[in-house]
C-alpha cells in the first residue's frame, strides 16, 4: 500500500461514437463500481460523475449519456496506460446531484431483438455463434444434438443452456465465454494474506455431509436416452441433459459434480488493493505468514471492483469451490 500511495490514481472513460454525437473521454469520476461473476450472465458498473466537471457543462442540452450508448471504463495508478475494467453499454442514467450512470457490459446485447435457431447436429460454438454473432468466443466442445429455438432473446437460450446442461456463459471484455462452472482454466493469481489484503472474510468449510443424487441423461446417437443417477437415493437433485456421452464420461463428470458440493476449504471474500489484478476466470492461490491452515487454491466466483478518493482503488475476491 505505501508503494502504490506515491502514484496517483487515474481514470479514463470513453464513450465512443454513438446516435451522430462524437466519441469524448473523461479523466474524473467521483467513484467508479464494477461487478462480475461467472455464475452471473450480466457485467455491471455504476458510475457517480461530479456535477462540476469542466469537460461537460451544460450535460441537460447535450444529452451526452442515453441508454444503450457504448462505454469502456479504464482505472488503475500511475500515468502509463491503464487496465481495461468494463467495457459495455449505459443501462440507466440518473440525472440529479451527483450524476449516476448504470451500465451492463456486452450481455446487454444479447438480452435485445430475437433469434430462430433449427438445426441437428450442432455443437455448442456453432449454437453461440449464431445467437451471438461478431464476438469471440471460447467454449468447451460439446455436441448439442438437435435444438429448436424459435423467436427468443439470445440470453433465454443462455438461460436453457444453464439449466439442461449447467452450462455458465458471461462476457470477458468482448469475449464470450461458456464453461461448465468445473473448467475454469485461467491463470492463476498468486497473493499472500498480509502482504496484499487489506481485510479477509474469509470462512472455513467443513466437508459437507449433504446427499446430492446426480441424474443424468444423455441422448446417444442412436436416438436412445442413457440415464443414470449417481449418489445418495434420497440426495439433493441435481439434473445434466448432455448429449453424446459414454457411460464412463458421465460417472466421471457426476462424480466430479458430487465432490465440489461436499468440497472443505474456505468460503467468503478477500478485499485486495489494486495490484496485484484479479480478473474473472482466475483462480486465486492465496497464502499467509501466519495461518497455514488457511492456505489454498480456489475458484474465483465473483470480483467487485472499486475506485473511491476514500479507499482508493479495492478488488473484493469472493472466492468459489476449492481446486481439486
Amino acid at each position: 500500500v505505501y508503494v502504490m500511495s506515491t502514484y496517483a490514481m487515474a481514470a479514463d472513460i470513453q464513450f465512443p461514437e454513438s446516435r451522430g454525437r462524437r466519441g469524448f473521454g473523461l479523466r474524473r469520476a467521483s467513484e467508479i463500481h464494477t461487478e462480475k461473476s461467472w455464475k452471473e450472465f450480466t457485467g455491471t458498473a455504476e458510475l457517480i460523475l461530479p456535477r462540476n466537471v469542466k469537460d461537460f457543462p451544460k450535460l441537460e442540452q447535450l444529452k451526452l449519456f442515453e441508454v444503450g450508448d457504448p462505454i469502456v471504463i479504464k482505472f488503475g495508478y500511475g500515468a502509463g496506460e491503464l487496465p481495461t475494467e468494463f467495457i459495455g453499454y449505459i443501462s440507466g442514467v440518473e440525472d440529479g446531484v451527483p450524476y449516476r450512470l448504470k451500465c451492463e457490459d456486452e450481455m446487454y446485447k444479447l438480452k435485445r431483438g430475437q433469434v430462430t435457431v433449427s438445426r441437428s447436429g450442432i455443437t455448442l460454438k456453432q449454437l453461440l455463434t449464431r445467437i451471438a454473432p461478431g464476438y469471440e468466443i471460447v467454449c468447451p466442445d460439446i455436441a448439442l444434438g438437435t435444438v429448436r429455438y424459435t423467436d427468443v432473446a439470445p440470453i433465454d437460450v443462455l438461460e436453457n443452456l444453464k439449466k439442461e446442461l449447467g452450462l455458465y456463459t458471461y462476457f470477458v471484455g468482448k469475449v464470450l465465454h461458456s464453461v461448465d462452472g468445473y473448467s475454469l482454466d485461467g491463470p492463476t493469481l498468486n497473493i499472500v494474506l498480509e502482504k496484499n489484503s487489506v481485510s479477509d472474510n474469509i470462512n472455513r468449510v467443513k466437508e459437507v455431509d449433504e446427499k446430492i443424487l446426480v441424474k443424468f441423461r444423455s441422448l446417444q446417437r442412436n436416438g436412445k436416452y442413457l440415464k443414470i443417477e449417481i449418489g445418495d437415493k434420497y440426495g439433493t437433485v441435481q439434473t445434466r441433459n448432455w448429449p453424446y456421452l459414454t457411460e464412463k464420461e458421465i460417472r466421471l463428470r457426476a462424480k466430479r459434480i458430487i465432490e465440489l458440493a461436499k468440497a472443505k476449504g474456505f468460503d467468503g471474500t478477500i478485499t485486495l488493493l489494486a495490484i496485484p489484478r484479479a480478473e474473472l476466470g482466475m483462480r486465486v492461490d492465496f497464502k499467509s505468514l501466519f495461518y497455514k491452515s488457511r492456505e489454498g487454491t480456489y475458484y474465483i466466483d465473483k470480483i467487485a471492483k472499486s475506485f473511491t478518493a476514500s479507499d482508493g482503488i479495492r478488488q473484493v475476491v469472493t472466492l468459489g469451490s476449492k481446486v481439486l
